[in-house]
């Protein structure tokens, strides 16, 4: 195993004390450093922490011609004790590195990962949020620099991580249109990883649905259009009389680790929980019937988000509100007390930087 030296190019003055952080845009505002190595010749770079900012590109390179582009995300949170909180780090780095194999990338080694992420946490720790007011996001990606237009595994990559504080992605419950237009994973597709490609492709169904005032869509199977898989960004989850359902993964859905996360959770809390699929007619038949009494989403970014109504064709799903539900809500404040330290670690996910 490459062993890795982290050199690090400190900024002169911090942007952070200048920042509200209890109030920031998600996503749109970046700390200070971020980390950068490149793959060349079958072996990484030493990695350098440096100062944020533009990369010098040449327009040909793979990245920009083909999508060769992969990309993951995790939190870090403050605790009420002061210390940063980083939540399952590892997962992440396996997941790249399976999104990088489907893409015929190399492997960044989870040494370069996961040291990597310390340095650049501990780096920037002012601006992890305040206990309760936000996350600093976390965003490792790999991309091919290849200068070459033909259609071939690249040699040459860079391997970038950089983080930004933020607040909920979603800051109320959210509307849902079931798209019928569109796909967003074909079986032997990429639908179970994260390429750049897969959500480029969604972002005009996003767009439609907005138009007709909902906040995202719900996507089906390729197969049949029957079946749902994913809402928006998120896994999604029913609560249908006293079980918890949610799609099982067939190679289409991504392996989210929040929502492995909230499958534990829910078992912990002795909850009936089925991984299966869920079809629309099914959904249909338990609204008429007053059983479905929940849906809620998962993800870095949302961490557990409520859905509030659901649109499919002529049929309008409109859910009970948030404060008579029982499951999400409940899930969603053990899953960030346990994040933030306000809850015992039963399970090891947690590591302190």
């Amino acid at each position: 195993m490459q062993a890795f030296k982290i050199s690090v190019e400190r900024t002169q003055t911090s942007r952070a004390a200048m920042l509200d952080l209890n109030n920031l845009p998600f996503g749109t505002v970046f700390s200070d450093h971020m980390l950068i190595t490149e793959f060349r010749n079958g072996n990484w770079s030493e990695p350098t922490i440096r100062q944020y900012g533009p990369l010098q590109l040449p327009p040909s390179i793979s990245a920009l011609q083909y999508g060769v582009s992969v990309f993951d995300g995790l939190k870090a949170h403050r605790s009420p004790a002061g210390e940063i909180l980083l939540f399952r780090p590892w997962e992440n780095a396996r997941r790249l590195n399976r999104s990088a194999a489907r893409l015929a990338m190399p492997e960044v080694p989870e040494p370069l990962f996961l040291d990597g992420l310390r340095e650049l946490v501990r780096l920037d720790r002012e601006w992890v949020p305040p206990p309760n007011s936000g996350a600093l996001y976390i965003r490792p990606c790999l991309f091919s620099i290849e200068e070459s237009i033909r259609v071939t595994p690249a040699e040459h990559y860079v391997f970038i991580i950089f983080t930004c504080p933020v607040g909920a992605y979603y800051t109320a419950p959210v509307d849902v249109l079931v798209t019928n237009r569109y796909v967003r994973a074909f079986p032997g597709g990429t639908g179970d990883v994260k390429p750049a490609g897969n959500y480029a492709a969604g972002l005009l169904a996003e767009r439609e649905a907005s138009a007709q005032g909902f906040t995202s869509v719900m996507w089906l199977d390729g197969r049949e259009q029957r079946y749902v898989e994913e809402c928006g960004i998120m896994n999604v989850f029913f609560v249908i009389d006293d079980r918890v359902v949610t799609p099982e993964l067939s190679g289409t859905i991504l392996a989210g680790v929040t929502r492995d996360s909230v499958i534990t959770l829910l078992n912990d809390m002795g909850l009936d929980i089925k991984e299966r699929r869920v079809s629309v007619d099914e959904l249909l038949e338990s609204h008429a019937q007053g059983r479905l009494r929940e849906c809620f989403g998962t993800g870095t970014g949302a961490t557990v988000s409520h859905v509030r109504r659901i649109r499919y064709q002529d049929h309008e799903l409109t859910l009970p509100p948030v404060e008579e539900r029982t499951v999400g809500p409940a899930v969603r404040e053990l899953l960030l007390a346990v994040m933030t330290g306000r809850a015992p670690d039963l399970h090891g996910w947690l590591e302190r930087v």
